[in-house]
Formats: structure tokens, sequence, C-alpha cells
């Protein structure tokens, strides 16, 4: 039986071989060259080549000159359809064909006609010249065979709802995620991400790697592999202008803000709402410049009605400076809600070695930690919940924790992330309700454009806090963070919201 079978398959393999050998094409070399200089500083040169019918595969060689002056030059791949990948910096080789590509790249068919090499330049000083080689060899396929997609990323995990505790800005392979494989440092792949998050006991993790979403083939085949942890695709948008998260999409999306691809934000949003995701503001008190290029947030004319979260801690300045420090996005956050936007604060270790869960290099997986209330352990239900605002930030590490707000006021009751409109003098009733906290934990209770006071002796029936609008303000919000005995940042918790009902006597 064993030797019927393996005939069967010399036979396919022969039937499937023939005719790609007949129409593979003689291989090509294509040499493009050029220079940079100043005049190219944050902006995108996309150059030209022909693949012609038949092509198999395409591997890309790329070098420059001018690092030793900080210099950078990141590159891409566009097909005749659109993205193919995205690899910034991290790759000066790659390869694609039909059924296998370098990560960072799209598998697919090769289709024929004009391709582009995609050039992002996110520095270069004045007075400098840089010169830059691409080899691009164009040949037969590889041979590989089709993956089975054993896995749909929008089913959900678990059908109840309830608090679930995550990560929403993690790198592989498919970007810049590196980890030491034996006695060499290589791309790590995403395997190990996901083994990561599910020894923290994530019950989500979203995988965001820069300017692509190639990773989503990892994350189809291998959410059967680890039931309990859901994998969620994203993408970080990364630009010369500041990085955001879409979480949620599946497809590639444009990222070159300020060039004719993407003149602003607009297209960027229709594109993720349209994909039933979601915006999250990364980093954005990051310092941009030649240290961390295009790190903070500086792109101008956001409409921020339009983003629906902002990472106030990063796993990085969480770890070097504290979820408090000057670099943290907290302040940045705070200064949206007092002009009266609704973004939901998130956390996100931004890890890019799985395997390193010391911190001593950088933030392991899930810390800092997203806690959202979510209707279902899914995709769609941990973007609602985001968007609902019912979510708070774990910088202490404290897995059994939860923190929310009750609120009553008149026949309005409403939770964390919830908002009431009040008449004048109308008040709110408010409590944090916390638990799984350490001995001698104690709630902070902050608050904008509303006068907050404490009951000192409320019945059982009373909550211990009551709030109303500041005289002659239109809208208001309070928040809790917890704390420890000690004074050290626990959790950070989202807001309620109080706007003035200006259509009631």
């Amino acid at each position: 039986m064993r030797l019927v079978q393996l005939a069967i398959l010399l036979a396919l393999a022969a039937c499937t071989a023939a005719p790609q050998q007949a129409s593979a094409p003689a291989p090509i070399e294509i040499a493009l060259a050029g220079e940079i200089t100043r005049a190219d500083h944050q902006t995108y040169r996309e150059i030209p080549f022909e693949v012609p019918p038949g092509t198999g595969r395409i591997a890309v060689d790329f070098s420059y000159t001018g690092k030793d002056q900080r210099t950078v030059i990141d590159i891409g791949l566009r097909d005749p359809d659109g993205q193919r990948g995205w690899s910034g910096g991290n790759k000066s080789h790659f390869e694609i064909a039909e059924f296998s590509a370098t990560p960072s790249y799209a598998t697919g068919p090769l289709k024929p006609g004009t391709w582009h090499l995609v050039l992002g330049v996110p520095n270069i000083r004045d007075g400098q010249t840089a010169s830059y080689t691409a080899t691009i060899q164009l040949g037969p396929s590889d041979g590989a065979s089709r993956a089975v997609e054993l896995a749909d990323p929008a089913q959900a995990l678990a059908a109840t709802p309830g608090w679930r505790r995550g990560d929403f800005h993690v790198h592989t392979a498919h970007s810049d995620g590196s980890c030491d494989q034996g006695e060499t440092r290589g791309p790590c792949p995403a395997v190990f991400t996901f083994a990561a998050a599910q020894a923290a006991g994530l019950d989500f993790v979203a995988v965001t790697d820069h300017n692509t979403i190639t990773q989503l083939r990892d994350i189809r085949e291998l959410q059967h592999a680890f039931p309990a942890t859901l994998l969620i695709p994203g993408t970080e948008i990364t630009t010369f202008f500041g990085h955001a998260n879409a979480i949620g999409n599946t497809g590639f999306l444009d990222f070159q803000l300020g060039s004719p691809r993407l003149p602003t934000l607009a297209k960027l949003f229709d594109q993720v709402e349209a994909a039933g995701g979601f915006i999250s503001v990364n980093h954005p008190s990051l310092p941009s410049g030649e240290v961390c290029m295009g790190c903070g947030w500086t792109a101008k004319d956001t409409d921020w009605s339009r983003v629906a979260a902002i990472e106030i801690v990063n796993g990085s300045t969480l770890r070097t400076g504290g979820a408090e420090s000057p670099l943290s996005g907290i302040k940045f956050w705070v200064t949206l809600l007092n002009q009266g936007h609704r973004v939901t604060a998130i956390g996100g270790s931004d890890n890019h070695d799985a395997k390193d869960t010391t911190g001593a290099k950088q933030s392991p997986i899930g810390k800092p930690a997203t806690v959202v209330y979510a209707s279902e352990l899914s995709t769609k239900g941990i973007v609602a919940g985001v968007k609902s605002g019912r979510a708070f930030v774990d910088v202490a590490g404290l897995p059994g924790a939860t923190l929310d707000i009750a609120a009553v006021a008149a026949s309005q009751v409403v939770k964390m992330g919830g908002e009431f409109r009040l008449r004048d003098g109308q008040n709110v009733a408010l409590d944090a309700i916390m638990s799984g906290l350490p001995e001698g934990a104690r709630v902070e209770p902050i608050s904008h454009g509303l006068d907050v006071f404490p009951q000192i002796f409320p019945d059982p029936n009373q909550r211990p806090y009551v709030a109303r609008l500041t005289d002659g303000a239109e809208f208001g919000w309070l928040r809790f963070n917890v704390r420890d005995k000690d004074g050290k940042l626990l959790l950070i918790g989202n807001p309620i919201y109080v706007r003035r009902d200006a259509t009631s006597p």
C-alpha cells in the first residue's frame, strides 16, 4: 500500500512539475541604481521595473551608502495591483513567489507588468548624498507548495462576555522582530510571539508588524495551536510623522503619508473603518528625529474623532522611565480629553524579541497589558470593547486585577467609557469597582470640568463620590488610577464622560 501511495505522489509531482519547467522563462537580472539627497528627506521614491509573463520568483538585494552619516533608506515592493510588502530597514534581501515569501512580503501569483521598488527616506542630512543599488533577480518558481489556512481570524474563541487581558503592540519576523536562534540571531518567527503571549496568560495579542500584514498567514495557520489566546491581525502604520496601530485589518494599508498615495490621514481612517478595525496612536510623546525617526506624533490636522485609542504606556518607556515618565503618553492623552475628545487609553509592550522574558533589554509581551471588557473573545469583540471605552491599563503586572466605574445620575446608569447628559445642578454618584489588588492599594480620582466631592458618611446604598459639572463647563470627565500603599501606579482607568444637557429645562 505504501508503494502505491508513493507511486501516486511521484506521478502527481511529475504532472505538476513538467508544466512549470516548460513555461519558466530564462532568469533575468535587473540592476537599479541612483542617488538620494536632502531633497528626498522624508519622501518616497518608486522605481519601476518590468516583470515578464511566466516569472515565478523575485529576489531583491539592496544596499546604500551614507549610514555613517545617519542616512536611512527603507524598502518595499508594489506589484501592478498595489502593495506587495514593506520591510523598512530591517532586511537588505528578500524573495517572493506564489506560495512562499520572506516575512514582510505577501505570497501570491507574480502578475506580469510594471512593478515598483519603493524607497522611503526617513532621514538624510543637509549636504549629504547617498548612493543606492538594487539587484533584482527574476526566475522560475521555487516549487513550494500551498499552505493550508486552518483558522478564520474572525472566529470567536469564547462566546461569553467578560474582562479580556492582552497586548496591542508586538513585532515578529514579518518586520523587525528578532531573537537568538542557537548561536546566531535572526528574524524571530511569529510562533514564539504566540507562545509567549500564551505563557503570559493573555487572552489576546495583536501582531502589529510595520506596514505589512503578511503575518496573517501565521495567524490563520497557528490559531488552532493556541486555543486560549486570540491572535489578532494588525499593522503598525509607520510614517515620517508618527506611528499608529491599525487593529483588526486583514489587508495592506497605505502608509506613505504626505505622498500622493496618502496625502492625509483621511484615506487611512476610511480603510481601517471599512475593515471593521480601529486606529490607535502609538507612543505619541516620544521624540522625533535621528534618535527615533518618526516615533512621536507630529501628523498635522489629525481628526481625533476618528482615532479610537491612544497608547499611553509603551513597553520601552515603562521599562526605562516608568509609566508616568515625561515620554509616556498620559499627558498627551489628557490634553485630548480636556479638549472634549473621547479616546480610549490602552497600552502595548512594543515587544521585538518574544524569547526575551527577563525585561533586561526590552519589555516582555504583556507588560503593560490592556484589559478590555468584551462581549466575546474575538477580534470583533475586542475592537468593540476598545471603542466603548470600557478598558484599563495594567502597568504593574496584576493578572487578576479589575477596575471599573459604577455611576448613576437620575435614571441614567453607565460604566467606564459611558457618558451622562446632565442638567444644571444635577449630580452623578459614582464609585471605583476594583478587585485582585494588593493590600493597601488606594484609588485616586482624576477629573476635568467637574467638581468632585467625597461623601463622608455614605450609607450602603450610596456611592462614595458625587460629581457635578463645574459652573460654566460644557463637558467634563472623571477616571480612576489605582496606586499601591507606597504611591506606585498600578492601574490606569478610562473615564466616564459628562456633558451639559442643553435640551432639558
